[in-house]
């Protein structure tokens, strides 16, 4: 794992992150994807997804006489949808930008396929208020739980399914792929470093190059705007850096890339 400053060396090699989850490594993207990652009721925005596991957990008892669910099954998968709503509000959010190792643990814990053990919150001490231990793989087991036990139950309809966000239709397509670049701004931070302002629109994220000249190129990622570049040259030198961004989708390079931005640094 190369260090931050380790200039030659890129943080976002083969990383992608999908619609619900956080950048993924090159090893874990080259497996084969779970197509119960796409349900069309489940948003692509993560503080979206946020906003829907909170309405399914306050939900989900009301409906369960309805629905004649079994009480021990409910109480299993509210601890997997506390799980993820740690995993992608309280932990996520006390993340850099740049601890992919971290954002490679909640894709586990969400979607993990084959993990063995149970979910593990990793690279620093997590945040107070972790849920108790479950298996990797929480959002499956949701999602699969939804289709093959609370759409089945003949007490279903889609009066319930509103109610639990679990009806849905199919988001609106993002704009062609060859016509969209990510639209930002550059500007100066209080301790004199460089911060990219950017619009997250429909997208998952977006993927960024810096060229600092002499000292090389960077490249990082970004799942929620603002971004501030974590370098500056030595004190008293200023260089001239060049800033390119491109979307993320559904874990994947949407679109082109921007055209460069140049901004002026000097070192403190």
């Amino acid at each position: 794992m190369p260090s931050w400053d380790q200039f030659g060396k890129t943080w976002d090699s083969g990383l992608h992150y999908d619609t619900v989850l956080p950048p993924l490594t090159t090893h874990l993207t080259s497996k084969k994807r779970s197509t119960m990652r796409h349900q069309v009721y489940f948003p692509v925005r993560i503080g979206d997804q946020i906003v829907w596991l909170r309405n399914f957990k306050i939900k989900l008892p009301t409906h369960a006489t309805t629905l004649a669910l079994d009480a021990g099954d409910v109480t299993a998968i509210l601890l997997d949808v506390d799980t993820a709503i740690y995993g992608l509000d309280t932990y996520r959010g006390a993340l850099a930008p740049a601890s992919s190792a971290c954002y490679q643990c909640i894709e586990v814990a969400l979607y993990g396929d084959n993990v063995v053990g149970n979910v593990a919150w990793q690279g620093f001490t997590p945040p107070a208020g972790a849920p108790a231990a479950v298996a990797n793989g929480c959002m499956k087991r949701v999602f699969t739980y939804i289709g093959d036990k609370i759409k089945t139950a003949t007490g279903y309809n889609p009066a319930i399914g509103e109610d639990l966000g679990v009806e849905g239709t199919v988001a609106a397509a993002p704009p062609p792929p060859g016509s969209t670049a990510p639209d930002f701004d550059l500007r100066s931070t209080t301790d004199g470093k460089m911060e990219v302002l950017w619009r997250k629109n429909q997208f998952d994220g977006v993927r960024m190059e810096f060229d600092l000249g002499a000292a090389g190129i960077k490249s990082d990622i970004d799942l929620r705007p603002n971004y501030t570049l974590n370098w500056l040259p030595p004190a008293g030198q200023s260089v001239i850096i060049k800033v390119r961004l491109r979307y993320l989708y559904k874990g994947e390079d949407f679109g082109t890339w921007s055209d460069w931005q140049q901004w002026t640094l000097t070192g403190l």
